[in-house]
């Protein structure tokens, strides 16, 4: 088998690929650039589907498996990676000049995206639990498309879904989102829920509650919307606590 110009052999396999090149010497950069080209491909052949706004592998779940020196760092990584497919995803609900449509109503509680596939946060929900959601949003309609905050929609949004079978307080946030984003709504505040709370209790901050201010938070975190906090902890969950040690 013959190298290509850049030392690399053709490959057919992603997990052999992988490890052929992560035994490679020189050429780091190139080599980490394809690495990360392969899991994407495997990941977009496998279906493994969208979190936090970015492609991810079977395995790696809504964190990353990168390591960062700073939170700043972290914080760049966040902006450059993830930014483009979270804000791609609230701007997909942003589609029509009325606002939230019963067309995009149903598509944030069914938890699909613009391709009328399942969402990966949502993916372990039963297809019961969100027709019953949906229902129960399709009642709300009127009141959520008058809401005047997303703190409003979020509070409409738990209200109707509270006693459906299965659903909890990350499909509350993600379905709020997506029906904020379509009434022009976005959250102030950063709401705490599952990893969310893991990533901010690593940073010493109180979780025994809702909602952080932004003012709370450590000036790293000022270049994010409140939206995309929510996101970066729950991501860098794992890697808070050791990076907070190192802050640049």
């Amino acid at each position: 088998m013959q190298d290509n110009q850049h030392g690399f052999a053709p490959w057919a396999d992603c997990k052999d690929s992988v490890n052929f090149l992560r035994n490679r010497s020189g050429h780091e950069e190139l080599i980490a650039f394809w690495i990360d080209a392969i899991i994407r491909d495997a990941t977009l052949k496998g279906g493994a589907g969208m979190v936090c706004g970015k492609l991810r592998t079977k395995k790696s779940g809504c964190g990353t498996i990168r390591k960062f020196a700073t939170l700043a760092a972290m914080v760049s990584y966040f902006i450059e990676e993830y930014r483009p497919g979270e804000l791609g995803e609230l701007r997909s609900f942003q589609t029509d000049e009325k606002g939230l449509t019963k067309a995009l109503l149903e598509r944030a509680a069914l938890a699909r995206d613009s391709h009328g596939k399942r969402y990966a946060h949502q993916r372990r929900l039963t297809r019961d639990s969100l027709i019953s959601a949906h229902e129960a949003l399709r009642a709300k309609l009127g009141r959520l498309q008058k809401a005047g905050s997303f703190d409003e929609v979020w509070d409409l949004v738990r209200d109707a879904t509270s006693e459906v079978a299965g659903i909890g307080e990350l499909y509350h946030y993600d379905t709020a989102l997506r029906i904020a984003a379509a009434c022009r709504h976005a959250p102030e505040d950063v709401c705490l829920h599952a990893g969310t709370r893991i990533g901010a209790k690593r940073l010493g901050i109180r979780t025994d509650r809702e909602r952080v201010l932004m003012s709370e938070l450590p000036t790293e975190l000022h270049r994010l919307q409140a939206h995309e906090v929510e996101s970066f902890l729950c991501i860098f969950k794992n890697q808070l606590g050791a990076a907070t040690q190192r802050r640049a």
